[in-house]
């Protein structure tokens, strides 16, 4: 009965002998890896008997790589790791004992020829003699090879493998000049000796020693997989993009657009795509503003006062705010502003414009002007197509102006300015009796004359009228111009055409109606010709009697 009871008493102490490899899933067999094998110290031995769960081995497992990590600081790539991985990787293939799948397998980085390819990296020189149970040890028999590895099999087969280290072969932590091994291995009975066990002791208890660079560290140091580092990458792209739109608009003010633009296309604005050389395409916006919405926010001057040496202070400006929201027909924002209005002079009126880096594509845009109280002042809406840039001769869209005005000293980026003028649209080409008309358009890849270096673009300009005989526009021929110097990274050439038909009265030369401006410009050099086409609309009443009428006189050319 003794006997029993002692048996009965080991059977929960037997239980109690694993409790953490039998709940280990993961890292169940972490001990028996190339990297616990060799480089382990004493102390996390010990410790890894204590670990517990997969939870507690993941722990474990990157603080034993943290503490291998030169400079994890500053890098999350191990450059430690990452040289061990590839030494494995090389030692499995070279050095495997028996067949993947066999009971008795060894894998190659496990091997003794392993143990010393990971610790010291490749040697100088490996050579191998393979030996029979019919050969001598250096007999005839035996054959050799220099910084390889041949195949042995058969029964009874014995191969001699030689490392050869010098001293730039090996690192400097082993402290030594020069390290001659030999290893035996049978491969009938899968086993592997080294002829000086103790050297290799010795070399991997520096190992340990040298690998060690962070012996302190308590915590594994945190990194981001790659899953979750190109996910991070992804999202600052896009928050980049999404910047780039503009700043975020305030919730009153984007309903207030995004209600603009389902009620169709309303109101005086002005667009105007356009494709740059460097393929880059933006789109300028302009909005009109009567002169009696700004002074009705523009608070009154105070008196005068008593003493005439004091003179009377200036209007404050008017406390106006602009928004603008472009929208793709994906509904995405491609562009928007939230901003203090500018408002520029021009005549009795004013407006409000904007150059904005657009993707080509189809876009519904609004625009409003708001008091201080939020009220809408003046409202617009156009749905507008940003084309590409062209490959071939082309041109774009036809602008029509009813005012344009010197803008010596104007940035090149500024919406609406075109050889040194700065061209005033109404958004729906509604002339006014009193309006000048001009005009703007951009040819992209005229050809060049190879003999002179020069262009030669001759434009005729024309007014259609809904009914009637078309007008020609007298104007003085085009001269060949020298090419322009590209800047940048410039695709394609590009030349903007630009001037003014009538300065002022162009109900002096048409009569109220429905007219179409005709651009044609012709590529001497290519022999090729574009014609952009723009309508307008003259509203003014019926002239006087004796105003000069479209039979009368034609408008010439403004140079």
């Amino acid at each position: 009965m003794r006997k029993l009871r002692l048996l009965v008493t080991l059977v929960p102490l037997v239980a109690l002998a694993f409790p953490a490899a039998a709940q280990l899933e993961k890292f169940k067999d972490w001990d028996k890896s190339p990297e616990f094998t060799y480089y382990a110290t004493d102390e996390e031995q010990s410790a890894w008997k204590g670990v517990r769960s997969d939870e507690e081995a993941q722990k474990f497992y990157n603080l034993f790589w943290g503490k291998r990590h030169p400079n994890y600081q500053t890098n999350a790539q191990n450059v430690f790791r990452a040289r061990f991985d590839a030494l494995v990787i090389k030692a499995d293939e070279l050095f495997p004992l028996g067949t993947p799948g066999e009971k008795r397998f060894r894998r190659g980085a496990l091997t003794e020829r392993g143990k010393i390819l990971i610790l010291l990296g490749p040697p100088k020189a490996m050579g191998s003699k393979v030996m029979t149970s019919q050969d001598t040890p250096g007999g005839s028999g035996a054959s050799e090879g220099e910084g390889r590895f041949l195949g042995t099999g058969g029964g009874g087969t014995t191969v001699l493998t030689r490392f050869q280290y010098e001293k730039d072969q090996l690192p400097e932590w082993a402290g030594l000049k020069t390290l001659v091994l030999t290893f035996t291995t049978d491969q009938t009975a899968l086993s592997e000796s080294v002829d000086k066990p103790a050297d290799v002791k010795r070399i991997q208890k520096k190992a340990i020693a040298a690998a060690l660079v962070n012996p302190k560290m308590t915590e594994p140091p945190v990194y981001k997989t790659r899953e979750e580092y190109e996910a991070e990458q992804k999202a600052a792209a896009e928050a980049a993009v999404e910047a780039a739109k503009g700043p975020a608009l305030s919730a009153p003010v984007r309903a207030a657009l995004e209600a603009l633009i389902v009620k169709g296309p309303e109101g005086d604005l002005g667009t105007l795509p356009f494709a740059y050389g460097d393929k880059a395409t933006r789109l300028m916006i302009q909005l009109a503003v009567p002169g009696a919405v700004v002074a009705a926010a523009t608070p009154a001057a105070p008196a005068a006062p008593a003493s005439p040496a004091v003179a009377p202070a200036a209007p404050a400006s008017p406390a106006l705010k602009v928004a603008v929201l472009v929208k793709g027909k994906d509904g995405r924002d491609a562009a928007r502003l939230e901003e203090t209005a500018v408002l520029q002079k021009s005549k009795s009126d004013f407006f409000v414009d904007y150059s904005l880096p657009i993707e080509p594509g189809d876009y519904d845009v609004a625009m409003i002007l708001l008091d201080e109280s939020g009220a809408e002042k003046v409202a617009a809406h156009r749905a507008v197509t940003v084309p590409p840039l062209p490959t071939e001769l082309g041109v774009s869209q036809l602008l029509i102006a009813y005012n344009d005005m010197p803008a010596d000293g104007a940035k090149g980026d500024e919406p609406f300015v075109f050889s040194t003028r700065k061209f005033v649209l109404r958004g729906d080409n509604k002339l006014q009796s009193t309006d000048g008309l001009a005009y703007v358009a951009r040819v992209y890849n005229p050809a060049v004359d190879p003999a002179t270096r020069k262009l030669n673009l001759q434009r005729t300009i024309s007014i259609k009228p809904k009914s009637g005989s078309t007008i020609d526009v007298p104007q003085a021929p085009d001269e060949p111009m020298a090419v322009p110097e590209q800047q940048g990274m410039s695709t394609a050439l590009i030349i903007d055409l630009a001037g003014a038909i009538v300065d002022v009265n162009v109900g002096d030369y048409f009569r109220p109606g429905e007219y179409t401006l005709i651009l044609k410009v012709t590529d001497v050099v290519a022999g090729k010709s574009v014609e952009a086409k723009t309508p307008f609309t003259l509203v003014a009443p019926t002239p006087a009697p004796g105003a000069k009428s479209p039979a009368a006189k034609a408008p010439a050319q403004k140079k």
